[in-house]
C-alpha cells in the first residue's frame, strides 16, 4: 500500500477496520526499504500497483512522509484518530508525523502575508465550503485577511449555503491543504513561520 499514490492509500486505508488500519499506518512509517524480490511477489497479486513504481532496486517503501502524505489526503475525523491510536502507541512517531503534516485546521498557524497568499489561488467557493464546519478561530484568520467586500461575500455564501455533505466540505477543505502544501513546496509561504517578505496582494 505505500507504493500507492497517497490519494488511492487514503482510500483504501477508510476501508479498514479502525485496528487495522492504525496497524497498518504504524508498519508504513517504520518498514523503511523492500527487496525487489518480495515487490515482485507482490506485483503478481496487486496488479493495480503501477509497474514503474515497483521496479526500483530498493524501493523507499515507507517512512513517516509517506504516512503523513496520505493522512493529509485522509478526512480529517479518520487522520484525527490514526494519530491518536499511534500516539498511544509510539508518541514519537506521531510527532514526526504530525510535523509532516498539515491539517486544515492548522491554517492558523501561518502568518497574515502567507493566508493573503493562499486566497489568491482558493476558489472562493471551495473557501465558503471549508468554512462551513470551522471554527470562530479559522473564519477569524481568514476574514482579516480579506478585503471587506471579498469577506462580506463568502460571508453571504456561507449564510444561503444550506445543508452539505461533510464529504463535500473535506474535499474542499483538502484541496486547500493541496494549494497550501504546493505553496510551501515552491517557497511561496512559510508553515508555521514567516512569510516570504517579498510577498504582497
Amino acid at each position: 500500500m505505500s507504493h500507492l499514490p497517497p490519494t488511492q492509500a487514503a482510500d483504501v486505508l477508510q476501508e479498514f477496520p479502525d485496528d487495522l488500519r492504525t496497524e497498518s499506518v504504524l508498519r508504513i512509517a517504520t518498514i523503511g526499504k523492500v527487496s525487489p524480490a518480495l515487490v515482485s511477489e507482490i506485483e503478481q497479486v496487486v496488479d493495480q500497483i503501477a509497474e514503474s513504481t515497483l521496479s526500483q532496486n530498493l524501493a523507499a517503501a515507507g517512512g513517516t512522509q509517506i504516512v503523513a502524505n496520505i493522512l493529509n489526503k485522509s478526512n480529517n475525523a479518520v487522520a484525527k484518530a490514526m494519530l491518536e491510536s499511534i500516539e498511544e502507541k509510539n508518541f514519537d512517531l506521531a510527532n514526526e508525523i504530525k510535523r509532516l503534516m498539515f491539517l486544515f485546521e492548522d491554517i492558523v498557524q501561518i502568518d497574515d502575508r502567507g493566508i493573503q497568499r493562499i486566497l489568491r489561488d482558493v476558489d472562493k467557493r471551495d473557501l465558503a465550503l471549508a468554512l462551513k464546519v470551522a471554527d470562530d478561530k479559522i473564519k477569524n484568520k481568514i476574514f482579516k485577511n480579506m478585503s471587506e467586500r471579498a469577506a462580506a461575500v463568502v460571508k453571504e455564501e456561507l449564510e444561503f449555503m444550506g445543508p452539505v455533505k461533510l464529504k463535500e466540505v473535506e474535499q474542499a477543505q483538502m484541496r486547500i491543504v493541496d494549494i497550501i502544501k504546493q505553496l510551501e513546496s515552491e517557497g511561496e509561504i512559510s508553515i508555521g513561520g514567516r512569510g516570504k517578505e517579498d510577498i504582497f496582494v
